[in-house]
């Protein structure tokens, strides 16, 4: 091995440890009870809702959990593709609307890894920011959008199986 290869192997190795720290830390118990002030919502009962299989969207409320039923991908016509195609064992999706009273940044936690795209009456809505906001509770992601007052569909997509709880709130 040359001196090159050598050292970035080297490098690599002195990395790794510090890369692993900075990974989502491992959780000795999944609890609601660790949810952020702004997400506490999450906790609360669930509304039940069958997510549409074409068209706009099933109505959900902001700001209170929903227990989404989606239905086998092949069986949902999406409103435009993906911008990212998750491909699970058993994909399923379905299309939610929602009406968003004010201009902000909004939240979408998800308790599943699904993909999720925000159409707006004038298109897609691209996300700004992603990630674990409540590590060790029963959010697996929060997805953050800019949107605008009126009515946008949620196209939700591979995620693994018939169900999912989500929420969708103001970014405080």
């Amino acid at each position: 091995m040359n001196m090159p290869m050598r050292l970035s192997l080297a490098l690599a190795l002195v990395a790794a440890p510090a890369a692993a720290q900075m990974a989502a830390p491992a959780c000795k118990e999944v609890s609601n009870a660790n949810l952020p002030a702004d997400l506490a919502a999450w906790a609360g009962e669930a509304v039940a809702v069958a997510a549409a299989q074409s068209g706009a969207g099933t109505p959900v409320p902001i700001g209170a959990p929903v227990a989404v039923t989606l239905h086998p991908s092949g069986d949902v016509t999406l409103r435009q593709p993906p911008e990212q195609e998750r491909k699970p064992a058993n994909p399923h999706a379905g299309l939610l609307a929602v009406e968003v009273p004010e201009a902000g940044t909004w939240r979408l936690s998800a308790s599943t890894g699904l993909w999720v795209d925000v159409i707006s009456p004038n298109g897609l809505v691209k996300s700004t920011a992603f990630g674990a906001l409540a590590p060790c509770t029963s959010i697996r992601k929060v997805v953050e959008f800019p949107l605008g007052p009126g009515r946008h569909t949620l196209q939700l997509s591979g995620n693994p199986g018939p169900e999912t709880r989500l929420m969708l709130s103001r970014k405080p």
